[in-house]
C-alpha cells in the first residue's frame, strides 16, 4: 500500500519478496492508479519474470499483454528494437550471445596479427564486459591504456566496436549500456518514457550493476515511485560487475525513500536459519535484520568429514538414496563452489545410475545444431551479421575452402561490406573460381527466397522449411550416427518452442523470438518436475529452493576460494555465498569436505572458516576420515571447531635439502603457487608436513619432499 514515493524493501531470504512485488502490481492495478502500460517491472531471469507475471495474472484474472514485466536485458532489447535509429542502428540489429562475441573478438586479433596465446578471446571478453558494465567506452579504456596488453586490449575493444556495429549487432552489455546512452543524450525519448512508466519496481536490486543503476536513474520521472527489493546478504555477484552499494546507499540516492524489513521465513526450520544468521552476522556491509520462522522443528545440520573427494561423493550420494522416502530426488539439490566439483559426484551417480540433471552445463540454445539454425534465422533478419554468416556457410557442408573464405573477407573489408553482400555480387569477382562461385550463388538465392518466405509464414513452419530445404536430417544423421538422433530431436524440439510461442504472443515475429530466447540463461531450463537429482554451483541455485541441500567441498581455498582469503570484501561476498546456498534448504541441510582433494596435485584441506562460524549445537558431525589424516580443528561433539593446541615446545626446526631450514615463518618460492609463508610444521625428513599461506590461494598443506620448494626469506 505504500505506492507513491521510493521505497526499499529488504527481503531476507524466504520472505516472500516474489510475493510482495506481484501483490503491489496487482493492487495498484485493483486501485487503478494505473493501466498495466504505466507498470515497468524488472527482475534477472527470464523464469523469474515468466513466474511474476502468471503470478499477477492469477491475482487479477486477466491476461496483461501491456505489462513490462521481463529481465533488464529483455526490457533494453525492446526499447532498442523502437529506438535504436536515434543512435544509428537498424531496429533489426542482432543480439550477439557470448560465443558469438568470443567469435568476434578471435576475429579481431586475428585481423590485427596478434598471438591468440597471448590474447585470450574469453578473457577479453570479461575484460571488455567489465569495461561496458561500468559505462566505460572504447575510447574512455584507449585513452587510459598504458602498457602493451592493455594498450593491445584497448586496439582490440576498439576494432571489436567497430565490427559489431559493420554487422549491425549489439552483445549482451550493449543493451543496456546503448539504453542509457540513448536515455541520456535524447531528452525527448527520455521524458517520453518517464511519463509512460508511472511506477517502476525492481526485484533483487543487490545484484543490479552500475549501467542498470544509471538506467533505473534516468527512467524515474518526478514522482520517484521506484521500489526496489532486495537482500544485501544475497549480493553474490561482485565478480560479474554487480554493486552492493547500490542497495546500502539507497536512501542517499533517493531521498525520503520508506525501508520496510520483511524478516519472516516461510521456508526453513529454526535450525538452519540459526545457522545461516550465525555465518553471515560476520560480515561487516549489511544492513542486518534478524530472520525469524514459526516452523520451531528443525533437524541439526549434518557435518560429513570424508577422507577424498571421491569418498565425499559418494557419502553424499548414499545419504541421499537414504533418505529418499522423506526428500525425492527433485527436492534434492548438491551444491559446489566451482563446476568443476562436479566430476566425481557425476561418478558415483551414474555408477549408482540415479537420473540427475546438472544446471550450467550447457544450455539448449547453445548447443551447436541449435546455434546453427539459429545462425540461418538471424542471417535472414540482418545481412548485415558475419559471425552467422560464417557459421553456416558450410553447414551443410558446402565444399568450400579456407582459400575462398579468406578473399571474401578481403574483399568485404576492402569495400566496406557485409560478407552476405559480397556474395550477392559474386559474379563480378572473377579471380575466384567458377565452382565457389556458383556455390555461393546458388547459397545467396536460397536465403533469398527464404526472406520471401519469411514474410508469407510463421517461425516454426519458416524453420521447418530451411529443415527441409538444406536437408538437415540426414545430414545430423550421416554425419554422426550415435549423436545424431539426438541433435535432430533437439530441432524437432526448436520448432514445436516456435510453434507455441508463434500461438501465445501477438507480437510473434521472427525479430522478437530471436531476441527472447538470445537472452535464456541455464537456469531458465531448471525443471523442477522430473524427478531428478539436480546439481548446480551455488551461484545457480539463487532464488530455488529445495527440502534437501548438500553443500560441498567446505574448504579453505575451495569455498571461500583462495584468491579471496586476503580481499576483506571478496571474503564477505563468499560468506554471502554460503548464506544463500543454506537458506535454499527448506528441511535438511547437510555439509561436508574432503581432507584431501585433487586441485594442482594432492594436497590436504583445511576446514573451511565458515565451519567455524556456525554454532556448535547446530551441527551433527560424522568424521569418516583416517585417524592419521590432518586436522586443523577438533570436530568431536563435546569440542567442535576449537583450535587445537600445539605442546608448548621450542620452536621445531626441521633439516631440508642443501641444509635449508624450514620453519615457521620462512618465506619459500612453489613452482606452481607462487611466494608464500610457512605458518606450521610437522614431522620431520621424509615425513616433513608443511603448511604454507600462498598470496592470492590461501593456506596449502603439503609434503616437503615432493614440493620443490626454494627458501626466499
Amino acid at each position: 500500500m505504500q505506492t507513491e514515493g521510493p521505497l526499499l524493501v529488504i527481503a531476507g531470504a524466504g520472505s516472500g519478496k516474489t510475493r510482495v512485488l506481484t501483490s503491489r502490481i496487482a493492487y495498484i492495478l485493483a486501485k487503478k492508479l494505473a493501466q498495466p502500460y504505466n507498470i515497468l517491472a524488472v527482475t534477472f531471469t527470464n523464469k523469474a519474470a515468466n513466474e511474476m507475471k502468471e503470478r499477477v495474472i492469477s491475482l487479477l484474472g486477466q491476461e496483461l499483454f501491456s505489462l513490462s514485466l521481463s529481465t533488464f536485458h529483455s526490457f533494453c532489447a525492446r526499447l532498442l528494437r523502437k529506438e535504436a535509429e536515434k543512435i544509428g542502428f537498424p531496429t533489426n540489429f542482432t543480439i550477439f550471445d557470448e560465443d558469438d562475441s568470443i567469435a568476434l573478438i578471435r576475429n579481431c586479433i586475428n585481423q590485427l596479427d596478434l598471438s591468440r596465446t597471448q590474447f585470450s578471446a574469453p578473457t577479453l571478453r570479461r575484460r571488455i564486459t567489465s569495461a561496458k558494465n561500468k559505462m566505460e567506452t572504447a575510447e574512455n579504456f584507449a585513452r587510459k591504456a598504458s602498457g602493451y596488453f592493455e594498450t593491445r586490449t584497448a586496439e582490440i575493444f576498439t576494432l571489436y566496436e567497430r565490427r559489431l556495429r559493420d554487422c549491425s549487432a549489439m552483445d549482451f552489455d550493449d543493451l543496456i549500456l546503448k539504453s542509457v546512452q540513448l536515455l541520456s543524450a535524447d531528452e525527448e525519448v527520455r521524458q517520453k518514457y518517464r511519463e509512460r512508466f508511472k511506477y517502476i519496481l525492481v526485484d533483487e536490486y543487490q545484484d543490479t550493476n552500475h549501467s542498470q543503476y544509471q538506467l533505473l536513474k534516468l527512467l524515474v520521472g518526478p514522482h520517484k515511485n521506484i521500489c526496489v527489493v532486495g537482500d544485501e546478504d544475497q549480493s553474490i555477484y561482485g565478480w560479474r560487475g554487480a554493486d552492493i552499494s547500490n542497495i546500502l546507499n539507497f536512501e542517499k540516492d533517493f531521498p525520503g525513500a520508506k525501508v520496510i524489513k520483511l524478516e519472516q521465513n516461510y521456508r526453513s526450520t529454526e535450525v538452519i536459519l540459526q545457522a545461516a544468521s550465525a555465518v553471515i552476522a560476520n560480515n561487516i556491509n549489511r544492513k542486518g535484520k534478524t530472520l525469524w520462522t514459526e516452523i520451531k522443528t528443525g533437524e541439526p545440520l549434518k557435518l560429513f568429514l570424508t577422507n577424498s573427494a571421491l569418498e565425499e561423493a559418494t557419502v553424499v550420494i548414499e545419504e541421499i538414496q537414504k533418505n529418499l522416502a522423506r526428500s525425492p530426488l527433485k527436492e534434492t539439490v548438491i551444491l559446489y563452489r566451482t563446476n568443476a566439483q562436479s566430476r566425481a559426484f557425476e561418478e558415483v551417480l551414474r555408477r549408482q545410475s540415479l537420473p540427475y540433471q546438472i544446471i550450467g552445463g550447457i544450455s539448449f540454445y547453445h548447443r551447436k545444431e541449435i546455434k546453427d539454425h539459429l545462425a540461418y534465422l538471424r542471417l535472414l533478419i540482418n545481412p548485415n551479421d558475419d559471425i552467422s554468416f560464417l557459421r553456416i556457410i558450410n553447414y551443410p557442408r558446402r565444399g568450400l575452402g579456407e582459400t575462398t573464405l579468406n578473399r571474401l573477407k578481403a574483399i568485404a573489408r576492402e569495400g566496406a561490406k557485409s560478407l552476405y553482400a559480397v556474395c550477392l555480387e559474386i559474379d563480378n569477382y572473377e579471380d575466384l573460381n567458377p565452382r565457389p562461385r556458383r556455390i555461393l550463388k546458388q547459397f545467396t538465392e536460397l536465403m533469398e527466397n527464404l526472406v520471401k518466405r519469411k514474410r508469407e509464414v510463421d517461425i516454426a513452419v519458416l524453420s521447418e522449411e530451411i529443415v527441409d530445404k538444406l536437408g538437415l536430417i540426414p545430414a545430423l544423421l550421416e554425419e554422426d550416427p550415435i549423436t545424431g538422433p539426438n541433435r535432430v530431436e533437439n530441432i524437432e524440439e526448436f520448432i514445436a518452442a516456435a510453434r507455441e510461442y508463434a500461438l501465445s504472443s501477438n507480437e510473434a515475429t521472427l525479430e522478437n523470438y530471436l531476441a527472447e530466447i538470445s537472452l535464456y540463461a541455464d537456469i531458465d531450463e531448471f525443471k523442477e518436475i522430473e524427478d531428478k537429482l539436480t546439481l548446480m554451483t551455488l551461484h545457480s541455485a539463487k532464488g530455488l529452493e529445495f527440502d534437501s541441500v548438500y553443500m560441498v567441498g567446505l574448504e579453505d581455498g575451495l569455498f571461500p576460494l583462495g584468491k579471496t582469503l586476503e580481499n576483506p570484501n571478496e571474503l564477505e561476498e563468499e560468506r554471502r555465498l554460503f548464506y544463500v546456498g543454506a537458506t535454499r534448504a527448506k528441511k535438511y541441510l547437510h555439509i561436508s569436505m574432503a581432507g584431501q582433494r585433487d586441485r594442482f596435485g594432492q594436497f590436504e584441506s583445511i576446514p573451511s572458516r565458515f565451519l567455524k562460524e556456525l554454532p556448535p549445537a547446530l551441527v551433527q558431525s560424522i568424521d569418516l576420515r583416517r585417524k592419521n589424516s590432518y586436522s586443523e580443528y577438533d570436530f568431536s561433539s563435546e569440542k567442535r571447531y576449537q583450535n587445537k593446541k600445539a605442546p608448548a615446545s621450542k620452536e621445531p626446526r626441521y633439516e631440508y635439502e642443501e641444509n635449508e631450514i624450514m620453519r615457521v615463518g620462512r618465506i619459500v618460492q612453489h613452482p606452481t603457487f607462487g611466494r608464500g609463508k610457512i605458518i606450521s610444521v610437522e614431522g620431520m625428513g621424509e615425513s616433513l608436513r608443511l603448511e604454507i599461506y600462498f598470496t592470492g590461494i590461501g593456506a596449502k598443506k603439503i609434503m616437503a619432499k615432493f614440493a620443490k620448494l626454494k627458501v626466499v626469506g
